[in-house]
């Protein structure tokens, strides 16, 4: 019979977990682990048995009536033996009866409709790889790229515009994401001062993470994406998650046919009903396991 231990995760587990999002070729790096704890520790738990973590599953509410669950992840050894369902007890005490979201992969999305997980909605890809940037056609976008934060652009304001478009104030996830020093956030300013559009990568020593970038119009997303590449060194991979079908990976893919390259696809899934996102304003998002867009 399994002795193990479900417990709120800490602080001090955050190597333990960073490996086992290795383990299952997630490779976050340690930053965005950390990065997605902090958003929301209280609902964050983890699988130990005789001091080793072996299972994390972690569950963020984003308001009253909304919430998300990601990095839900059992080591291989130790499955089949009801340690994920147990981690999905004890996230759902923490989320209660609020509209849960996940993105799932296909191996997962059968699973996840029997856990009642039935309103499917957009898909999105990891893309990984090298972006040569002088291949992207930029078009006048009518905006000066700020680095935040900055005399011009303040929090309050970034979290205005995050809001409008992921529908769901998460000031906490937001701090959290763009605080530390491995990650870059840019603004993109229109002519009478207003935020039309931001972007944020992370870096850290074995992965850096693309997104979110969000943007009025195509012409200002792409903007983002060249000035948050070109923060990078030559030959680094890049992690991001993308909409499927949208145009402008679509263009990157046809000048990167070598070195930028699509992996799996997840499928966005609601336990009640779609929280609606302007699909045509997002380039990438944060992560497929902090929130749903």
């Amino acid at each position: 019979m399994s002795t193990t231990k479900i417990r709120l995760m800490g602080p001090e587990d955050l190597a333990e977990v960073t490996l086992l999002t290795e383990m299952v070729s997630w490779n976050y790096g340690q930053e965005v682990v950390r990065a997605l704890f902090e958003s929301d520790p209280e609902g964050s738990f983890i699988a130990e048995l005789q001091g080793k973590v072996i299972g994390v599953i972690m569950g963020f509410n984003l308001s009253e009536k909304e919430a998300f669950v990601g990095m839900w992840i059992v080591s291989e050894s130790w499955r089949g033996q009801r340690i994920g369902t147990r981690l999905w007890q004890r996230m759902k005490e923490h989320t209660g009866d609020r509209n849960l979201c996940t993105f799932s992969g296909a191996e997962r999305v059968g699973p996840n409709k029997r856990l009642g997980f039935t309103v499917e909605s957009w898909k999105i890809c990891h893309v990984s790889g090298t972006i040569a940037t002088e291949k992207i056609k930029l078009e006048e976008d009518h905006c000066v790229v700020s680095t935040f934060p900055s005399r011009e652009v303040q929090f309050d304001g970034l979290l205005h515009y995050d809001t409008k478009i992921h529908t769901i104030e998460r000031e906490r996830f937001l701090r959290t994401w763009i605080k530390d020093k491995s990650t870059i956030t840019l603004v993109a300013i229109g002519r009478t001062g207003e935020i039309i559009g931001y972007g944020a990568i992370k870096r850290d020593s074995n992965y850096t993470n693309l997104g979110p970038i969000y943007g009025e119009t195509p012409a200002i997303m792409k903007t983002l994406l060249v000035s948050l590449v070109d923060k990078t060194t030559i030959g680094e991979i890049i992690n991001t998650h993308v909409p499927v079908g949208n145009e402008i990976l679509q263009e990157l893919l046809s000048q990167n046919k070598s070195t930028f390259k699509v992996h799996d696809e997840f499928t966005r899934m609601f336990l009640k009903y779609e929280v609606k996102a302007p699909l045509e304003k997002i380039f990438a998002i944060a992560s497929p396991d902090g929130s749903h867009c």
